[in-house]
């Protein structure tokens, strides 16, 4: 291999290494976010629940707050609770993804690192 082509291949590896990590911080963050909505939806809940059906609720609806009925929010904390859990259970299944990729760049580098070596010390 020249040496040329060896400098693109080990570019094109290590910019592959690069984004695998990029994306799995991003994933991370992203998880981290969406288990917090959960569990706040599940303290939230929790909360709403123990109220008595006479006492009003409201629903934050960006800077103002509207009546709302007791079962209809429980409905809607329910469903964003749900929504996080399968978000976070589909980042899950893309970060296995990324972690693969990121091993096989890693060790496709190793390989070219090895070879190169070999070719220096014959």
């Amino acid at each position: 291999m020249s040496e040329d082509t060896a400098q693109q291949v080990y570019m094109r590896i290590t910019q592959k290494i690069q984004d695998c990590r990029k994306q799995l911080d991003q994933i991370d963050v992203q998880v981290s976010t969406n288990q917090r909505e959960s569990r706040l939806a599940a303290l939230t809940k929790r909360e709403i629940e123990g109220l008595d059906t006479s006492v009003p609720v409201y629903k934050s609806m960006g800077k103002m707050f509207i009546q709302e009925n007791k079962d209809d929010l429980l409905k809607d904390i329910n469903k964003s609770s749900e929504d996080s859990r399968a978000l976070v259970e589909a980042l899950e299944k893309k970060k296995k993804f990324v972690e693969r990729d990121l091993e096989e760049a890693t060790g496709n580098l190793k390989d070219m690192i090895r070879s190169m070596q070999a070719t220096a010390a014959k």
